[in-house]
Order: C-alpha cells, then structure tokens, then sequence
C-alpha cells in the first residue's frame, strides 16, 4: 500500500470510489492485467473483498445478484476481449432488469494498443449497447473523473450497468490530482407534474373498468403499498409485466392476477373487458414470442392507456399514451390517488362493486388453485408445478423469509402464486431472459442477505448446466443455498415455444426436433454438486419431495448449501386459467389454446 507521503495510484483512486458508495465484494476472473486491481482487494483498508470465479458470465451474474439485494451498485472485475465476451448475457440481463453495476475490465498497455496486441480489442465497442455508459481510459489524469461520472450514473435512475475499460499501467501510474474520490448523489425522488397528475386522475376517475399493470418500477420504488391503495380505490385487477425481476405487488391479495403471458392473444384475452390501463414502472413491454400486426398492439388499441415512470424512455415508447407522468413512484401515486379520489365524477359504489367481484373472482381462483393442488401432489412422476406448492408448505414451518430465485419460466406463474413473499426483492428473475443467470445471481444474492434469509434457486436443468462451475465459488465460501434443479433432461420452454410457433403460423418441424431434448448422456445434479462437495440427492416421487427439501433447510441452517435434483415429468405446464384471472367472459377456445402454448 502506497505510505501517506506518495502518490496514490490509479488503482487507489478506485477503491476510493468502491468504499464511497459501500461496494463490499469484486467478483472476477484473475488475469494478468488485473492483478494490480486485484491486490487492492487484499489491504483491509480498501474495504472490498475479492471473489474468485471461474467465468465471466458467473463474476457478472454474481455482481447482479448482490447489487439487486444490498441496494447498492454491484461490481465485476474481468479479462480483456475474452472477458468482455463472455459477460454478454448476464451484462444484457443487467441491462433490462434495470441492476446497476460497474465493469471493471483491464486492457492491454496503452502504449501498445495500437499495434493490435494480443487479446487486445475496442471493448467499449462491444459492451456499450447494454451499458448505461461505457469508456475507455486514455491517461491516468482523467481516471478521477471518469470514476466519478461512472459511479454518479450508478445511483441515479434509470438503473442500468457502466463499462470502464482499464489499460493495466494506469493502475500503477499515480494520476496528478490526488484528491480522495467522492460521488456526487443526484436526488432524483420527485413527484410528477401537477398537470400530469390532475390529467392522469381525470381518465382513472372516469373509467368505468381500470387495469392496473405493474413493472419493475414500483418494486424498485418500494411502492407496494401506494399499489395496495390504488387498486382499491379503483376496484382495479393488478396485472405484473411478463418475466418481472421483481414481485412487484403483493401475492396474497386478491387484485393480484399474476403476470401478462407470454403471447399476444393472450394478452388480448386478459386485458379483454377493461377501458383504461394504468401503466406504472412497466419497463418490458414486448415480452412475448410472436407478433402479428394485423392483430393489432400487444395493448389491445381500445385502452385509454395512463402511464407513470421515472424513465421519459418508458412512457408511451410502444403505443400512444393519453396521459403520461413523468415522476418517482412512490411519490407521485399517493398525489394520483388523492386526485382520483377527489374528482367529481368518481363512483364509489362502481368501485365497491368492482372489489367486490375482484374478491370473489380471488376466492374461486384459490379453491380451484387449492384443488389441483391436492390432484396434482397424488401423481407421479412428479409434476414441474408441485415443486413450488411443496415448497410453499415447508416455507410455513420456516424460522427465516425467504428469498426465492426463479430461471424456470415454464412455471413462473405457480412460482409466483404458491410461494408468500413479503418484499419485492423476495422474489428474483431477469426480464433480459438470458438463460445461466440463476446459479451465478445466487452467489452475490447469498452474500449480500447473510443469514437473516433463506435463498432458494429454482432452475431448469439446461439453464443449471450453463454454469454448474458456479457451485465452486458457493463451496469455497459455504454460501447457504438451496438449489432445485427441475431435470426433465429436455428444453422445455424451446418445447413450448415450438408448440406456439405452430399454433400461431401452422408451422411444424421437418423431423423430430431431437435438439430440444438434452437426452443422454443423462446429468445427475447431485453428483454434479458432490464434485463440489456440496451435499445433495436425486428425488424421483412426489411423496419423497417435502421431506428432501426439509433436509436442504436443515443444510442451509448449518451454513452449507444443498442441491436437490428432482426428476420432474415432461409434461405441460399446470392449466393456465387456473394461474390467471378466473373470468367467466373468455373464450373457453382460448384458454385451452394458451394452455397448450404454455410459456414460450
């Protein structure tokens, strides 16, 4: 460590940076031109603990999972064009799930770089499209304020990932200002403009049937309970954006209807009855597989569509938006709801009326969710959907929340109605849907929450296999997960999709489509998980299901992780009516043909 009479290196300046915003861990891959880096993380003084991985996309995904838990910037540490490369996938999850973290990533010497060296490339080039900023130093006298510009970024909305491209000798090169790095904090929490909100309150109070759709906003904003409010007041349904990162409206209450689907007529069919939806922090519109523009916008046209944002890029970016507000969340919902509540021509019996059907509608969809339940945990082999059910029985018994870590989307929805969640960030997904994010998130996920959690991955098997060299970080630092690996030893989310392709377009493959099953030679998870030594076993009855996950808590209770891998049947997801709204006004038709789409 340099004494307090010589000059601070540019290696210091970054973890001036790092300790300014509360960055506890690196997670990386060594290579040569980092190591300067990676020797600050050994001076206790610098605050920051190395983590070692063995890929990049793995030291990214980690990076995500802490930032998403600890509330604070993440921070990645990788090689040259290689690593670059292979943090691709994870970086664009990052990116479309709003998790703001900084890259690190060292460069050749900047005088050599012009003759092309080896592993040398303009990686801000190839980072940039998925970074909220991305740069390249060019001396060491502007590191300071390349530092500072990058992590002021880092903790002002949108919430996005930052690039820096670092040639190795800057980091043993002292810069001539010496100042100790400081972040300027933008306060970026204001309410909406009185206009928009007044505008806005004027089409929710005269709707005659409101929607409300929810996204990644309002649990960054911690705004469930204006949502809570909200809804209430409008007897509105609350309806999530597809594949949320976030739970972003409490599960347990009966205007909760679960997430939009994955298809455009399904969407069509979900949003059917109603006059005006109210957008709030919505950030993935299109997340479906097929589009057809003759059926017109994925938000049928005939909405009155009202959207709320603290990102001007989000409102009315896919359709026309009648009104839009421009504002934190948390803020501005409770001036909105005020006005609504305040507007002449609002109906409280309408309203009254609409929660009253909401509530019941919500008791029918539990008894029908209780009884296929009750079907579904006599059959084997064990049904993909059961897990989550199981798994919600023993979280009853738990002493600790629990925080639950989904890349099996082929039952997101049983996921995201069987299991509680008190928090948003109880429940973690990628909106970028990158497969290989679940294995490498739970490292950073685990080390930011400590024991005052539990953290449960739920993971197809193809998506586990991406990165199963994960599980040698998490055995090198004991981190306490519970793994369910989902193995139907097939793609099953390409199966569906392929069966989506052919019901829209009539389209079918030419010959068996083999490549979608993983066939053998057969993975055994467990045995995977054994070569980490993390302990684990393989289950194959239903009956067997709840007294393995009991074992996996009692691992994670002694400070070790645990894999299970459960041999599910490969079989269709659970009905998708009994998941989404139960309206008596759908086309019958259609919901047997979401049915057999299933996610795509």
């Amino acid at each position: 460590m340099s004494s307090p009479t010589s000059p601070r290196l540019g290696r210091d300046i970054i973890f001036d940076y790092l300790r300014e915003v509360g960055i506890e861990y690196a997670f990386g891959v060594p290579g040569t031109h980092e190591i300067p880096l990676l020797d600050g993380t050994t001076i206790p003084e610098n605050g920051v603990e190395y983590v070692p991985c063995l890929h990049e996309n793995i030291a990214l995904g980690a990076a995500m999972g802490y930032a998403r838990m600890s509330g604070r910037p993440g921070a990645a540490i990788v090689h040259i064009t290689p690593g670059t490369a292979n943090i691709i996938g994870n970086l664009f999850n990052a990116y479309r799930s709003n998790i703001p973290l900084i890259v690190f990533c060292g460069q050749q010497h900047s005088d050599l770089l012009v003759q092309e060296p080896i592993l040398a490339s303009d990686l801000v080039h190839t980072a940039e499209q998925y970074t909220k900023w991305a740069y390249e130093i060019r001396s060491v006298d502007e590191l300071p304020l390349v530092l500072h510009r990058a992590f002021k970024e880092l903790l002002v909305p949108p919430f996005r990932p930052v690039f820096v491209s670092l040639p190795w000798n800057f980091l043993i090169e002292a810069p001539a200002m010496q100042q100790r790095g400081r972040v300027t904090r933008v306060a970026h929490k204001v309410a909406g403009d009185p206009n928009g909100i007044a505008a806005a309150a004027e089409q929710l109070a005269r709707a005659k049937n409101p929607v409300v759709l929810v996204g990644d906003g309002v649990g960054e904003a911690d705004a469930w309970p204006e949502i809570e409010r909200l809804s209430r007041i409008l007897g509105a349904a609350v309806y999530s954006e597809n594949q949320a990162s976030r739970m972003n409206y409490p599960n347990d209450l009966p205007h909760w209807q679960g997430e939009l689907v994955p298809t455009q007529d399904g969407v069509h069919m979900q949003l059917a009855d109603f006059d005006t939806i109210f957008q709030i922090g919505v950030n993935s519109q299109a997340q479906i597989l097929v589009f057809r523009w003759e059926k017109g916008p994925i938000i049928p046209a005939e909405l009155t569509q009202v959207t709320l944002h603290n990102d001007p890029w989000e409102i009315g970016k896919n359709a026309y938006a009648e009104v839009g507000v421009l504002g934190d969340i948390k803020r501005t919902l409770p001036l909105i709801i005020d006005a609504v509540t305040g507007h002449a021509q609002y109906d409280e019996a309408a309203v009254a009326q609409r929660n009253r059907r909401v509530v019941e509608l919500d008791s029918r969809r539990d008894e029908e969710f209780t009884a296929a339940a009750a079907t579904a945990l006599s059959k084997e082999p064990i049904p993909d959907h059961v897990v989550p059910m199981v798994l919600a029985e023993v979280q009853k018994t738990l002493g600790k929340p629990l925080t639950v870590i989904n890349e099996d989307f082929a039952i997101s929805a049983a996921i995201q109605k069987a299991i509680a969640y008190d928090i948003p960030d109880a429940y973690f997904c990628t909106s970028g849907g990158s497969l290989g994010f679940s294995l490498p998130a739970s490292i950073g996920i685990s080390l930011a929450l400590g024991d005052r959690r539990y953290v449960v991955t739920i993971v197809g098997d193809g998506s586990a296999l991406f990165h199963t060299n994960s599980w040698w970080t998490i055995s090198k630092f004991q981190l306490p997960v519970l793994y369910l690996v989902m193995n139907n030893h097939e793609y099953k989310t390409l199966m569906t999709g392929l069966s989506a392709i052919g019901q829209i377009y009539g389209w079918q493959p030419t010959n068996d489509a083999w490549y979608l099953r993983l066939g053998r030679p057969a993975q055994d998870f467990a045995e995977i998980a054994a070569s980490f030594d993390i302990p684990g076993e393989v289950v194959t009855k239903t009956g067997t299901l709840r007294d393995a996950l009991e074992r996996g808590f009692e691992s994670l209770d002694n400070g070790e992780p645990y894999v299970v891998d459960i041999r599910i049947a490969s079989s269709p997801a659970p009905p998708i009516d009994m998941l989404l709204a139960d309206r008596p006004d759908i086309d019958p038709v259609l919901i047997d043909r979401l049915q057999a789409m299933g996610p795509p």
